[in-house]
């Protein structure tokens, strides 16, 4: 699918710190308290800080891994290996295409770095890629959830219900189109990736 013109917005960066740290705590056997009394930090503190909702200072964070036995160095490679293994709900990205309305794409794996882009495509009734083919390098695997949707690869037609995959070298001349009354949602597989 070609796709210029993107917008998007990154997740951040910091979240899932305070999760690792309850995480070393209970992985210690120790109350909230007990570490409280350990860092000399107030308990209520400490809740906001495993709940991501107090963003410690590099000092602060410094005297909490300690008091837990552990190293900085490792709370936060373990935040940045699940930030390119796991990516929640909200962290997705979100991305339109310069002078193609009705089309959503919603990056699943973000910033995975990796060969294959996975994303979720939502095609409003009526909306389309666009009336000329596209291609570009790679190969592609799309299953559609919901809606239908036309899809013509190589000049042949096929009309997508729920549950239909389609998948073919991203070469092959290809493009889409809703012809239904209700959003098609499809989740797509690409590589390489193309955001």
């Amino acid at each position: 699918m070609a796709k210029d013109g993107v917008q998007d917005a990154a997740p951040d960066a910091d979240e899932g710190i305070g999760r690792h740290l309850r995480r070393e705590r209970q992985a210690r056997g120790l109350t909230l308290e007990q570490l409280a009394e350990k860092t000399g930090l107030s308990r209520s503190y400490l809740s906001n800080v495993e709940r991501d909702v107090n963003s410690p200072t590099i000092n602060t964070l410094r005297t909490i891994v300690n008091a837990l036995g552990t190293t900085l160095s490792r709370l936060l490679h373990a935040v940045d290996r699940e930030q390119r293994v796991l990516t929640r709900p909200d962290q997705r990205v979100e991305l339109t295409r310069a002078g193609v309305d009705g089309v959503t794409y919603t990056l699943l794996n973000p910033e995975h770095g990796g060969r294959l882009e996975m994303m979720m495509l939502e095609v409003a009734p009526g909306a389309s890629s666009g009336d000329r083919p596209h291609s570009h390098t790679g190969e592609e695997v799309g299953v559609l959830l919901s809606g239908e949707l036309d899809y013509w690869v190589d000049g042949v037609h096929y009309r997508l219900g729920p549950g239909d995959c389609v998948s073919f070298p991203s070469a092959t001349p290809h493009r889409y189109s809703n012809p239904g009354d209700v959003p098609a949602v499809c989740v797509w597989a690409e590589t390489p990736p193309s955001f």
